[in-house]
């Protein structure tokens, strides 16, 4: 049976990892803080290994692996650039070496980054035909830094390494994202910017489990990167009215993009004043949601076999029931 080490995995994106490999007949050791939120794991068939990658003697690490997949992160976009610097950059670079050290066979190194290294507001992103720079956001930049730290190991000491890059992952468990914009459509928070009929790269965490799959299987792709993606793109007003009808909070009021943006530049001057701010909007965020983005995947389809599951209307299905379970176990009264 082949060994595989999934890190950050009692995250959204960790949980659905390890079950998609646990599937497949995978013996999977799951990374997780002594600190995490184990639910997602509950009942499965994992071994937790608890540890900080920011200490990593602190970890117990197998005696032996076939391939890790680094999916752990901080992930957000109002991080500053010390934070994304230690939890992005930082944890990647430290597991890699560490890998090297401790793995001198290890056949794969899976690292999860991100299609915003490529950019975004643009049709067809790729590596040839790039988007507009989302650089200036530190999280982006510490993927951007982390993905060239990765392939200089792979070009100076044969480290063998995939990057995997999805776009918007959304799904069941993400808490990250889905869950307070659920929480905020039903309080009548308009989720909505402008039209919405913006098209947008998402990523069902099933379509980034089967290209890891891949990734850690496949023959001759190492050193390489690979957009993951599904194969049919949606608007975001699509996206946005099924997760606010599922609620029973379909929005009614028009929102105008200028007038969110004058709101976000007042917002962004208020971070200057208190650093630790957390705004739900920024520019960033703005300009997301209000400009055409999606990716090119001739090489991800051509290298790793990858054929994606596209019905999002499915998806965006099951994140509002998953949602709706989250709430009626948290309100049971407890026995």
């Amino acid at each position: 049976m082949p060994s595989v080490l999934v890190t950050g995995a009692n995250g959204f994106i960790g949980s659905h990892l390890c079950d998609a490999f646990l599937e497949a007949g995978w013996e999977v050791h799951g990374l997780v803080r002594a600190t995490s939120d184990l639910r997602f794991l509950e009942g499965s068939r994992a071994h937790l290994i608890r540890g900080d990658l920011t200490e990593m003697s602190s970890i117990a690490f197998p005696a032996s692996l076939d391939a890790i997949v680094h999916a752990a992160a901080l992930v957000s976009d109002n991080a500053t650039t010390a934070q994304a610097e230690r939890h992005v950059f930082g944890i990647t670079a430290a597991l890699a070496e560490e890998a090297l050290r401790r793995y001198p066979g290890l056949k794969r190194f899976v690292y999860v980054s991100s299609a915003l290294v490529l950019g975004y507001c643009a049709d067809g992103i790729s590596e040839e035909h790039r988007g507009r720079s989302a650089a200036y956001v530190p999280y982006n930049s510490m993927k951007i830094k982390a993905e060239a730290y990765l392939r200089s190991l792979h070009r100076e000491r044969s480290f063998p390494v995939v990057i995997l890059r999805p776009g918007d992952v959304y799904g069941p468990r993400d808490r990250t994202s889905c869950e307070q914009m659920l929480q905020a459509a039903e309080t009548g928070v308009p989720l909505r910017i402008g039209s919405g009929r913006k098209h947008f790269g998402l990523c069902a965490p099933g379509n980034l489990a089967r290209a890891a799959l891949a990734a850690v299987e496949r023959p001759g792709i190492e050193g390489r990167a690979y957009t993951v993606v599904n194969g049919v793109s949606p608007t975001w007003r699509e996206f946005f009215d099924a997760l606010q009808q599922g609620v029973g909070r379909p929005q009614k009021a028009y929102v105008p993009v200028s007038l969110l943006m004058i709101a976000a530049v007042l917002i962004e001057a208020a971070r200057r004043l208190v650093p630790g701010l957390k705004p739900p909007i920024n520019f960033y965020r703005i300009r997301r949601i209000t400009s055409q983005t999606t990716y090119a995947m001739e090489s991800t389809i051509r290298d790793l076999g990858y054929a994606s599951d596209d019905d999002y209307h499915a998806l965006f299905a099951s994140i509002v029931s998953w949602y709706k379970a989250e709430k009626e176990s948290h309100a049971a009264p407890v026995e």
